[in-house]
């Protein structure tokens, strides 16, 4: 059996495992065959939590099936969800590339400002 030498994307997002934007994407990157895609999500919309991870609740993570990748539903964060694909926890591989979205509405992260002195 060959080796299959492809990158490796995981796909994440806020919106939740059902949201139709991280639906679209994996759609995308799976048709396209030239990467390896794991995905790992929330189990619900969990905007606005920021950097939240969960350490007081155990967090379960249930498969399910999108588009012949393999998924993951967490019931924590979208950070959790990050951590644990990135852990080798869910998946054999760390991925090569993390994409998070595509998300409904306007992304409020941290927002930095420079301010330019002219001499």
């Amino acid at each position: 059996m060959e080796e299959d030498k492809r990158a490796t994307i995981l796909v994440t997002n806020d919106d939740g495992i059902d949201a139709p934007g991280l639906r679209a994407l994996v759609h995308s990157l799976v048709a396209t065959n030239l990467f390896k895609i794991q995905v790992c999500a929330p189990d619900s919309e969990k905007s606005a939590v920021s950097h939240s991870i969960t350490w007081l609740h155990p967090i379960a993570a249930k498969q399910v099936h999108i588009d012949g990748t393999t998924a993951f539903a967490v019931s924590g964060t979208p950070a959790d969800c990050t951590s644990l694909g990135v852990s080798k926890a869910l998946f054999p591989t760390v991925p090569d590339l993390v994409v998070s979205g595509i998300n409904k509405g306007s992304n409020c992260g941290y927002h930095m400002y420079v301010t330019l002195l002219s001499s």
